[in-house]
Order: structure tokens, then C-alpha cells, then sequence
């Protein structure tokens, strides 16, 4: 590989989320828009608050246009208004944030009866809570990590080169900031306190920005940057003990060093790693998805498109559009396998069945945001279009679904992904009994359906292939998860890329390696320690030896 894998025996999952009592909405688009509509409630009670208090702070009435005037531009924007992960954030900032400092303005002895009904609908689990604005807050992170964005285009609304018209303020910027720090981004954090600082209209925040870029400094090693931020921190707070306090601290344990006297660059992100460095899993997963990490044309020249006919009688007539991908391991894209009329009854029957999305860990199956998305699974019984579309999968894998797991349906929202992984389990996992029917054993192979577009983003990435799978609506990906040999192909590590704009649905089939001795037979060799040309390599090799002898 261009950038070469640093070997895991086992997914570790990491950064796991408290638990979140009631619904979630930003780890999908389709709640974020049900919840969306939540807020005309809110708004009437807040108008009969104004009609029963004459009189009441012009800013109620103020705070009530500037809400009406932020929903009058999302419905001329129609559903492409939630295409943008910033109006996300922001509708996610005025329902926690704005809201709460309305209602404290409305805590007065006036208006009891709209203030209670108010209070009552904000504290029904149906509406978001504060861990809603922080999950919109790490998706819009992960995208500006994983894509290599700059803040300073994120708040204009400029996401990867398309301008979608909105703007963040200073408080918004230092918001995001604070929980950079939090979660350990200091480059990051330190570029949004500085669009913060650009962005200033008053004084106000200028304290709370400089205590934050100490911190940030402080993990950059910028000493000289942090020396310099001190001394503006108690220009401005000269009477704060406890900057004072940090700032005798800091100059104390860096006193006779050079650092303080020099200049450290502080980029907003690490610079791509050269060929031949050898990066994880995780670096090597972004690399792909921002498009850093490619196949090589000699890793490409083999490959082809074309109609495939021989798995079933009825595809003489009807033939796949087949796009192979990858030879070793097997990957394949077919076009234009599922249609718009299945994918209307597809919607109609998962309508409120959606959940938030979990990961099977080592030793049980948790809520990470390893995996930000919701997501159901339905029997093949449901409706009949599930088994005709079982039907086509095997028509494409040429393998036996009597087997195969429930459908899976997963939509992701704000800067959704589901990090890199591999789809077949791990021995740990059919020992902890994670694993649902386990003596269908092993899952031997995938196909992932696209149902939807997705305006930018949101791709599927092979890291150790260097491929990145682009959605496109109608189509479906079809990769082997085993060696034929039935050992699990490491080289099938994959994730789903973060979402910058749209919205994601997916289908996944995962099919069972139980009765497909007769699909799918064994080699005569361990096909995962060597392939077929490796040991014809060899043979010619032992012959060469031989002769020579």
C-alpha cells in the first residue's frame, strides 16, 4: 500500500457515548426532520404567552421573528434545507440553547397556563436535549477532520467547496471550539477560536476565546503563542487571581528556555503522511474517504464492466450491469438493481421503526459514535418485495439466502458515518454469544444497496483496497467477507464515510456461510494463506530451482 496498515487483531471500539434516555435525532436525518416540525408548537405556545402578557420584553417579540424568519427560509428551502449539516447544528443550537433562555425570560408570574404547556412539551422525550447540540457539534468535527476542511469555510456555510448561505456567529465558533478541546482536537479547537476572534462583534466573548486558546496552545506546544495569549488574558482581566495564578505557573516552569522565544506554525490540520509511512487503520480510513488514498492504475488494469447472465436462466433477458471493483478480494457493483416503487414500500415499512444504531464490541453490542446512524432490521416476511429483492441478491452473489439475516435499513444524518470494521465476526463474539442463530456460522459475503443519493459525502471506503464506493441510488456493492477457506479476509476492512450534505439510506444483506459448500466450495489449498497465482509463482520457481540443480 501506498500508506501502509498497522495490523489489528481486534476492532476496538473507543469514545463510547452515555447512555440517552428518548428518542435521537441528530444521527438521522429522516428524525431530525419529524422533530423539526415540533417547534410550530412551540411557537403557539409562545404567541399565546405574548397575547395573555401586554407589555412583555420587546425581546420575546424580538427572539419570535427571528425564529419565524429562520423557519420561513427553511421552507422556501424545501427538504433541501436539512442537506446542510450546518442548519442541523443551528436548529439543534435554537431548541436547546435559545429555547432555554426564552423560557427563563417567561418564568414570571404572567402567562402560567403557555409557559407550563411549553415546559411540558420541551421536557417530552420526543425533543432534544443538550446531548442532540453536542452530537451535531462532533458531526460537523468529524467532517472538518476527515475531509481536511477549514473552519474559516465552515462558517461561511462553504462545505467542501459548495456554499449552502449560512453563517455562524462568534458564539457559535466558540461552542465548537470548547468541545474540540473536550474530545481532544486541539488543532481544530485552535482554528475555531481564531474564526471566533474574526468574527467578534463586542468584547464580550474576547475572555472566554483566550482562556480556550491557552488550553489549545498548551497541547500544541506553541509556548510562545501561549505567553502572548496570558498577557492579552490579563490586559483584559487584570484582577483574575486564577490567570495570574496559571500565567507565574507557566512562565515559572518554562523559565530559561528557548521556546518561549520561538515562533511554532500552528496548522489546522497534520500534514498527509509521505509514501512508504506506515498510518493505522483509523488515518488510513479518512486518507480513502478524502480521496488521498487511490488505486494505482497497474491495481486497476484488469478490471472491467459488463452484463452478467450466468447465475440464473431469467438474466439472459434481463442481465446485470456489473463494474468490478477488486478481483482479490471479490468486488463488485451492480447498477441499477432495485427500484424506485421498492424503495417507496421499503420507506412505508420502516416508518417509525428506526433506532439509534449500536456496534458489537468485545464483550457486548453498545451505542458508539463509532457508528452514527439509525437503523432497523425487518424480517423477509414483512413484504414481499423483501424476498423478491432476496431473490436478485442471489441471482447477483450466486449464493443461498435461506439463511441470510434480517434486512437491515440505516439512515445517517449529521455527518453520519460508521467508522472502519469488517462485516464477519470475531471468535470473541460467537463466544460472548453476540452472535443471533450462530450455527448458520459466519457471514460470507455482503451486498449494500444505495437507496439514495447523497449531494456530498458519505461514500463507502476499503482502506486496504484504496477504494472509495461513491452512493449512488439503485445500485448495490457485493464483496466476499471469507476466504474461500472460510477464514475472515482482513482486506475487507471498510467504513461508512461522513456525510458533508444529504441524507444516506442504505439496505444491507448479510449472507450466512451455512449450505453454500455447494455456491462457494473450498480450494484445495488455504486460499488465505496464499493465492492461486502466488502458488504458481512458486511452483514455477521450485521448478526453476530443479532444473538448475
Amino acid at each position: 500500500m501506498l500508506f501502509p496498515r498497522i495490523p489489528v487483531v481486534l476492532l476496538v471500539f473507543h469514545q463510547l457515548l452515555s447512555t440517552v434516555f428518548g428518542a435521537e435525532f441528530y444521527s438521522s436525518v429522516y428524525e431530525m426532520t419529524k422533530v423539526f416540525g415540533y417547534e410550530q408548537r412551540l411557537l403557539n405556545h409562545m404567541q399565546k404567552f405574548l397575547a395573555d402578557s401586554q407589555g412583555k420584553l420587546e425581546f420575546l417579540k424580538a427572539r419570535l421573528r427571528e425564529f419565524e424568519d429562520e423557519r420561513q427560509e427553511a421552507r422556501e428551502w424545501g427538504p433541501a434545507y436539512f442537506d446542510s449539516p450546518l442548519n442541523k447544528y443551528l436548529l439543534n443550537k435554537r431548541l436547546t440553547v435559545d429555547w432555554q433562555r426564552v423560557e427563563n425570560l417567561m418564568e414570571t408570574p404572567s402567562g402560567q397556563k403557555p409557559l407550563k404547556r411549553l415546559q411540558k412539551m420541551r421536557s417530552h422525550k420526543s425533543m432534544p436535549d443538550k446531548s442532540e447540540l453536542d452530537g451535531a457539534i462532533d458531526g460537523l468535527l468529524r467532517l472538518q477532520f476527515v475531509y481536511r476542511l477549514e473552519a474559516k469555510h465552515l462558517a461561511r456555510g462553504i462545505l467542501d467547496g459548495v456554499d449552502y448561505g449560512n453563517q455562524l456567529e462568534a458564539e457559535h465558533c466558540v461552542d465548537i471550539a470548547r468541545l474540540a478541546l473536550r474530545d481532544q482536537h486541539p488543532r481544530l479547537a485552535h482554528s475555531w477560536l481564531l474564526e471566533a476572534s474574526n468574527r467578534l462583534k463586542s468584547d464580550e466573548l474576547k475572555p472566554q476565546i483566550l482562556a480556550l486558546l491557552v488550553k489549545a496552545k498548551a497541547e500544541l506546544g506553541d509556548f510562545r503563542g501561549l505567553n502572548d495569549t496570558y498577557q492579552e488574558l490579563l490586559q483584559l482581566q487584570p484582577a483574575s487571581e486564577e490567570h495570574a495564578r496559571n500565567y507565574e505557573s507557566f512562565l515559572e516552569a518554562h523559565k530559561g528556555k528557548t521556546a518561549l522565544n520561538e515562533t511554532t506554525i500552528i496548522e489546522e490540520h497534520a500534514p498527509i503522511p509521505e509514501e512508504g509511512t506506515t498510518v493505522s487503520d483509523f488515518q488510513a480510513f479518512c486518507l480513502t474517504c478524502s480521496g488521498h488514498l487511490r488505486p494505482t492504475p497497474r491495481q486497476q488494469r484488469l478490471l472491467r464492466c459488463g452484463y452478467v447472465t450466468e447465475t440464473h436462466p431469467f438474466l439472459w433477458i434481463a442481465p446485470f450491469k456489473a463494474e468490478e471493483l477488486s478481483h482479490d478480494p471479490l468486488l463488485v457493483l451492480y447498477h441499477d438493481v432495485i427500484y424506485q416503487s421498492e424503495i417507496d414500500t421499503i420507506r412505508k415499512v420502516i416508518t417509525k421503526r428506526l433506532e439509534r444504531s449500536y456496534v458489537t464490541g468485545v464483550n457486548s453490542s453498545v451505542k458508539s459514535n463509532v457508528r452514527t446512524s439509525q437503523h432497523t432490521f425487518v424480517s423477509v416476511t414483512a413484504d414481499k418485495v423483501l424476498a423478491t429483492i432476496d431473490q436478485r441478491v442471489s441471482d447477483m452473489s450466486n449464493l443461498n439466502m435461506d439463511f441470510a439475516e434480517d434486512h437491515q435499513f440505516a439512515n445517517y444524518g449529521i455527518g453520519g458515518h460508521y467508522g472502519h470494521h469488517f462485516d464477519w465476526f470475531h471468535d470473541g463474539a460467537f463466544e460472548a454469544n453476540l452472535v443471533s442463530s450462530p450455527e448458520m456460522g459466519n457471514r460470507i459475503a455482503t451486498v449494500l444497496f444505495y437507496l439514495s443519493d447523497v449531494a456530498q459525502g458519505g461514500g463507502t471506503a476499503f482502506p486496504e483496497l484504496r477504494i472509495l464506493l461513491k452512493p449512488k441510488k439503485y445500485a448495490a456493492a457485493f464483496w466476499h467477507n471469507l476466504h474461500a477457506s472460510g477464514v475472515p479476509d482482513v482486506r475487507t476492512l471498510h467504513g461508512a464515510c461522513p456525510i458533508i450534505a444529504g441524507s444516506k439510506w442504505v439496505q444491507n444483506r448479510w449472507i450466512r456461510e451455512f449450505v453454500q459448500w455447494d455456491r462457494r466450495p473450498c480450494e484445495l489449498w488455504d486460499d488465505s494463506l496464499a493465492t492461486l497465482a502466488q502458488i504458481l509463482q512458486m511452483h514455477q520457481q521450485l521448478q526453476a530451482k530443479e532444473a538448475s540443480s
